[in-house]
């Protein structure tokens, strides 16, 4: 029979630490290094829902008007200096929003200037060095390292995990299928953005490989924490094609276990966003919602021999992350993820991303 599982989400990632709680009750300050609309229509609308746990204390951006205006929309100072976050004793947690060329170093400095947590934006790093350089930036300050990559924290696909491991099984295949229409279409539903929606960048003159370099590391990049505890080693990249106008598809096996990656952006049709993981008796299907929807967790469906289990919550990864994100400055409970896990799982995308480099290149 299917069950919808209701019970507390608890930490997110199995086996990896405990969010606790308790200790005294208050109101943690928060930097933006970007107001752009992962910003606008993501992160400040969790925490409008969250006004005794967080206040935004600074937004930083280098565009001065557009930091100004997300700013003034929840009563905090504006700058277009990240030192200015940085040096701000107010701020207890950063969020590092700003374009993913400069996430590895501004997560490097948040940890230099004694902050008690990040939250970065996928992905963490674009190379193995700023891998190493966050894992020991991180450690030698003590700050806590959390990304956002939302599925990680999802409530409805830990619980289904959690009862899949209570079956000892390994995925044999792995599939994460995502069928999106433009961003646009849910964040002018999601915020009134503070400007303009940018124009979808033009593919000419970008190569085949670069783009699907990019799908890995902007998009698959979501799945591949929960893809890594059903699959932890990284197969051989035995397939690697750019789907127009834009997508991917990317075949990696290691003999006996196989994950596919599949996505198609561009249209307006409605999303789907999908993982699915199947063992000797197992078969895990989890249907997520958008980014930048806040109608609850995934709806995971899990099937062992003959029963069915269906595991849903109330709040979408973002929103948990940020619970958590309380817990771990305030409570200084250990995060479901170390920073050793996030790291981890970067690597494992970039190990990807490398192999599809070497593919493509090798038939070009």
């Amino acid at each position: 029979d299917a069950l919808t599982d209701s019970r507390e989400p608890g930490g997110a990632r199995d086996g990896r630490g405990k969010v606790g709680s308790g200790g005294m009750r208050r109101s943690v300050g928060v930097g933006f290094l970007g107001a752009g609309l992962v910003t606008q229509a993501i992160h400040l609308p969790a925490l409008a829902g969250m006004p005794d746990q967080f206040h935004v204390v600074r937004v930083m951006d280098i565009d001065a008007r557009l930091a100004e205006r997300v700013a003034d929309r929840c009563g905090a100072s504006f700058s277009t200096d990240a030192d200015s976050v940085f040096d701000d004793p107010d701020v207890e947690a950063v969020v590092v929003a700003s374009p993913n060329a400069l996430h590895a170093s501004q997560v490097v400095a948040a940890c230099a200037a004694g902050k008690r947590a990040v939250l970065c934006e996928k992905p963490l790093a674009e190379s193995h060095g700023e891998a190493d350089a966050i894992s020991a930036a991180a450690h030698a300050s003590g700050t806590h390292i959390m990304v956002g990559a939302m599925h990680a924290y999802d409530a409805g696909f830990a619980a289904a995990h959690r009862a899949w491991l209570e079956e000892g099984e390994e995925a044999l295949f792995t599939q994460s299928s995502i069928l999106l229409p433009h961003n646009d279409v849910f964040t002018d539903q999601a915020a009134e953005p503070a400007s303009p929606t940018p124009p979808t960048p033009s593919n000419a003159g970008v190569s085949d490989a670069v783009m699907v370099r990019g799908g890995m590391l902007g998009l698959a990049i979501h799945n591949f924490p929960l893809i890594r505890m059903l699959n932890p080693v990284v197969g051989r990249v035995v397939s690697a094609e750019f789907v127009r106008p834009w997508g991917y598809m990317v075949v990696l096996t290691d003999g006996l276990h196989t994950l596919e990656l599949l996505a198609y952006m561009g249209g307006a049709w409605a999303s789907d966003w999908s993982l699915r993981a199947v063992s000797r008796t197992c078969d895990l299907r989890a249907t997520f919602p958008p980014s930048f929807v806040t109608g609850g967790s995934s709806v995971v469906h899990l099937t062992t021999g003959d029963s069915s289990r269906t595991f849903q919550f109330d709040i979408n990864g973002y929103q948990r992350e940020w619970e958590v994100m309380y817990d771990v400055v305030v409570d200084g409970a250990n995060p479901p993820a170390s920073v050793d896990d996030v790291v981890a799982d970067v690597v494992y995308a970039l190990d990807i991303a490398d192999q599809v480099d070497r593919v493509m290149a090798a038939r070009s």
